[in-house]
């Protein structure tokens, strides 16, 4: 049986509902979590769990728990970094930052994985390994998680589990799939040169917005026609800049845009198609084109099914038998928890906050009624693993 926490997570439940809207109240962007890192680092010297800082260029810490024995080892794993949105959502504790806010629940997600740590340390000596808490920046599109794997912070780590408060689930359901939970995310630029002129007398010139517009076109070929109709692809041009003024032809149009894919193969052949595509269709009209592709990419975001499993279970000790679904697909987003999971397995999970407000608006607030079941969550998991692991 595991150790039952809920008693030691109402404890603290007060403490950590303030942590988080203090957080919330105070966004940074990647790579710029400071007052961030030093709050998380103040709170875990508070409750006498030792951490290093400095991870992933600066501000990424990671504590480790050390219980009865110091293997196995099981890593669980917040995400620090805010949006750049102005927030709009009138909340008294609403982001005292310009242009900066927790518009995708990262303030729960750290304030669920210090209340983790705060009832896991009072239990230390019933724990059958070690559990090593990785608080990580950047998760929006600079690859933090990248980061924090190329430091070697996974070596010896048997397993690894993140979750994500998602308002599409249910309040009090947690969503656990044991296969693909994300895309893959690439990134491409896109340059026409072509030759400028007048506007009205476009026979002299190689008009690089004609030749823009048909690669824009042609992209979405992609995933409509090279793509199997069951293995999800997306290709988006998201941003376009060419010319000046109404009456002059620019030498040259830039875009760039993302594209997305749920399996290795699938984003290498996308990846090839684009630069076919891009190339060939500027000969066509008579331009040349580039393309270059982003060095910030994520895979996809796969989850092992035996840890699954194991996560279902602990959420069934938590939610009961109906708090876990199945997810009904897997999501075009993506989430740089992917590189974990490409070196050690583990679970993403998706709890339910259950709405109204979607993820990256202005409006939207993590739900604190679901703190409480994520803590016991996810240190119940940690706690399924570390047994799990020292069986074998």
């Amino acid at each position: 049986m595991l150790l039952s926490l809920k008693e030691s997570v109402a404890a603290i439940l007060p403490e950590i509902v303030a942590l988080r809207h203090e957080l919330h109240q105070h966004p940074e962007i990647r790579f710029e979590e400071h007052w961030t890192a030093d709050r998380i680092a103040a709170f875990l010297d508070a409750h006498g769990i030792p951490c290093s800082r400095g991870h992933a260029r600066g501000t990424g810490i990671v504590a480790t728990l050390r219980g009865a024995a110091e293997t196995p080892i099981v890593a669980l794993r917040a995400d620090m970094d805010a949006l750049q949105i102005q927030e709009e959502t009138g909340l008294p504790y609403a982001s005292c930052i310009p242009r900066r806010m927790h518009a995708c629940g990262h303030d729960g997600h750290m304030a669920v994985l210090c209340g983790v740590a705060q009832v896991l340390a009072a239990h230390r000596s019933q724990l059958p390994g070690s559990v090593k808490l990785m608080f990580q920046p950047a998760e929006e599109q600079a690859g933090g998680g990248r980061l924090m794997v190329e430091e070697g912070l996974l070596d010896g780590v048997s397993a690894a589990f993140a979750l994500h408060g998602w308002p599409a689930v249910p309040l009090h359901k947690a969503a656990i799939s044991d296969r693909q939970v994300m895309a893959s995310a690439d990134f491409f630029t896109i340059r026409v040169e072509g030759r400028g002129g007048h506007g009205a007398d476009p026979g002299k010139t190689i008009d690089p917005i004609v030749a823009a517009a048909h690669i824009i076109t042609a992209l979405q070929t992609v995933a409509a026609r090279e793509t199997d109709p069951w293995d999800a692809a997306v290709v988006t041009v998201s941003h376009i800049e060419a010319g000046a003024t109404s009456n002059i032809i620019p030498d040259s149009a830039f875009m760039e845009g993302t594209f997305r894919a749920l399996t290795l193969e699938t984003r290498d052949r996308i990846a090839r198609a684009i630069e076919r595509i891009v190339a060939q269709t500027a000969q066509a009209h008579r331009a040349i084109a580039s393309v270059s592709l982003g060095h910030d990419a994520y895979p996809p975001l796969i989850n092992d099914p035996d840890m699954a499993a194991l996560a279902r279970d602990a959420a069934r000790d938590v939610l009961g038998a109906e708090g876990v679904v199945a997810p009904a697909h897997p999501y075009m987003t993506a989430e740089d928890f992917a590189f974990f999971l490409h070196e050690v397995p583990g679970v993403y999970l998706l709890l339910g906050l259950g709405g109204p407000e979607a993820l990256h608006t202005a409006r939207f607030d993590f739900n604190d009624a679901v703190l409480p079941n994520a803590i016991e969550l996810m240190a119940n998991i940690a706690l399924r693993a570390l047994r799990h692991f020292r069986a074998d």
